[in-house]
């Protein structure tokens, strides 16, 4: 498990990993808000509710003149409702019934009224509406002594509710739980996604796989009704996604000047990180700079290539007939029409694919086509599922390792690039980076 370090977590893919698993917060809320009122229905005590209304009125007064003191009928009332909830009342009622009062005793004054609301809540609704007649009974022993002038007249006459008195907090309670469950499972959710040992930032290249970052390729959107594969010369891929490549492209031409890197092998630890998407793209836009350029997929078991260009010509020749002696390399080589770059690839899955690899005429075709090209791009296998790969390193000039963001484990990435000649590798391209547009915007307004 990593350490925990601020720079370790990515906003992006925590928000994503909370998208995705919004049915297991929606189901955590469910069974949060089931249980709660699982415990209310069939295990909380219920509380049933009697109650009265009082009208607090000043005696010697005519309604007229009532009605003109209303504003001190309104502080009498709020003297009375505080009367109603005392003890002393209690021990009034008490005394009258000769038993002790159980239910629970609430006034409230209604705003700006002279009205007072007297409750009397229990645990069955018989006690309360006794305890509220007890209560009705008492109150005029009371305010005869206390408030010897006020007159309070019954505006609702006691009654009992047969709804549970605690319904609405229940109700309450249950959504509170609802909100616990769902926070709940977003903490568990965000928690999952930090210590998944997986590269979710561009700063994980150096800090978690002691590498370098050779470019970031941000997603593209897929767009509807449109099956063609993201290749910069079909035009159907965003600036961002055609400015990386294009950097790839010109960094490659440096390397070429300074080191004299020519064949390129790309990688992958596990399928689906894009591998091929990005090795096509770097071919197209070297052969846009005005590069002679091979593409060579290498992936026997797994061919994609010939998907990624549309304007190959059908009815290609497969690459394992040049090994096998059917065929001659102008037979195997096959132009894309749009991007100008030369493929050689298999259009069906071949099998005995260590065995083509190792052979001289396999590795022969490599040194001459470094001769013809001025680039040799080599698709080859996941590192991860196969061997193949492993037997190329030593025939080629450079490796770029793909890296799909949030995909494959740290440790089976580190483990595979030791494998490796590590002078040959040129870094890492960080493929598929899902990130906000104003991120995006202000790394592209900075120079990237």
């Amino acid at each position: 498990m990593k350490d925990f370090k601020l720079l370790y977590f990515s906003l992006y893919t925590t928000l994503r990993d909370i998208k995705k698993n919004i049915l297991f917060i929606i189901l955590a809320m469910w069974i949060a808000f089931s249980g709660c009122r699982v415990y209310c229905t069939y295990f909380e005590e219920s509380l049933y509710e009697s109650s009265m209304t009082v009208a607090v009125n000043i005696s010697g007064y005519s309604a007229s003149t009532t009605a003109g003191s209303l504003s001190n009928t309104i502080d009498i009332a709020n003297i009375i409702f505080q009367v109603f909830e005392s003890d002393t009342l209690k021990k009034v009622v008490e005394k009258n019934t000769g038993k002790p009062l159980s239910s629970h005793i609430e006034a409230t004054q209604m705003t700006d009224t002279n009205f007072v609301k007297i409750t009397c809540q229990a645990y069955d609704p018989k006690t309360s509406y006794n305890d509220l007649i007890a209560v009705k009974d008492g109150y005029r022993e009371l305010t005869d002594t206390v408030l010897g002038n006020v007159v309070l007249s019954i505006v609702k006459s006691p009654g009992v509710s047969i709804q549970k008195a605690n319904h609405a907090k229940d109700l309450i309670l249950q959504i509170e739980y609802a909100l616990i469950g769902a926070v709940a499972s977003i903490v568990i959710i965000v928690i999952l996604s930090y210590f998944r040992n997986t590269v979710k930032n561009e700063t994980d290249i150096e800090n978690l796989l002691d590498s370098e970052l050779f470019e970031t390729v941000y997603a593209e959107k897929v767009r509807k009704n449109d099956k063609r594969p993201f290749l910069i010369s079909e035009h159907n891929t965003g600036y961002l996604f055609n400015y990386s490549f294009n950097k790839m492209a010109i960094k490659l031409e440096s390397l070429k000047r300074t080191r004299n890197i020519k064949s390129v092998l790309i990688t992958s630890v596990f399928e689906n990180e894009g591998k091929t998407t990005v090795s096509s793209n770097i071919a197209a836009a070297l052969a846009a700079e005005g590069n002679k350029v091979v593409l060579i997929d290498t992936d026997f078991k797994n061919p994609s290539v010939n998907k990624s260009f549309p304007g190959l010509p059908e009815g290609g020749v497969n690459l394992v007939d040049y090994i096998k002696d059917d065929a001659t390399l102008q037979d195997v080589i096959s132009r894309d029409k749009n991007s100008k770059v030369d493929i050689i690839c298999n259009y069906k899955a071949q099998r005995k694919s260590t065995e083509y690899l190792r052979s001289d005429k396999f590795i022969s075709m490599l040194r001459e086509l470094e001769e013809l090209y001025d680039f040799v791009i080599i698709d080859s296998p996941p590192v991860g599922l196969v061997s193949d790969t492993e037997m190329l390193i030593e025939y080629v000039s450079a490796i770029l390792f793909v890296i799909a963001q949030d995909y494959s484990e740290v440790g089976a990435i580190t483990d595979a690039m030791d494998n490796f000649e590590q002078e040959k590798i040129l870094g890492c391209v960080f493929n598929r980076v899902g990130q906000f547009k104003r991120q995006i915007k202000d790394k592209f307004q900075s120079g990237i």
